[in-house]
């Protein structure tokens, strides 16, 4: 889609670019210029809304951002583990873990 304002077409198929205008506006039929501002001003509200998808991604967003940053919980249960001496990871799962961080 092209989008030609004011004489000025940057994407013409043809590579070429016209100049833009210099001319002040054709002050011939005042009745129709002076018509024209006034109904651009009436004219003038602009509603937005988002679709059920954006409303849904914002809400989660707001959910996610409520959430702690640390689940205490786990940390907690993980630091039982060790102290009581269950805990025994694997080392060269760890250590591939580790590698594949690029």
């Amino acid at each position: 889609m092209n989008i030609d304002i004011n004489g000025f077409n940057a994407n013409r198929s043809d590579g070429q670019k016209r100049p833009v205008s210099t001319k002040s506006p054709d002050t011939t039929n005042t009745a129709s210029s002076s018509n024209q501002p006034a109904e651009q001003s009436t004219s003038s509200k602009v509603s937005v809304s988002l679709s059920a998808s954006a409303q849904n991604l914002s809400k989660i967003e707001a959910e996610l951002k409520s959430l702690p940053d640390i689940n205490q919980a786990r940390v907690d249960e993980v630091k039982a583990r060790i102290d009581r001496g269950e805990y025994q990871p694997d080392s060269a799962n760890l250590a591939q873990k580790m590698l594949n961080l690029e």
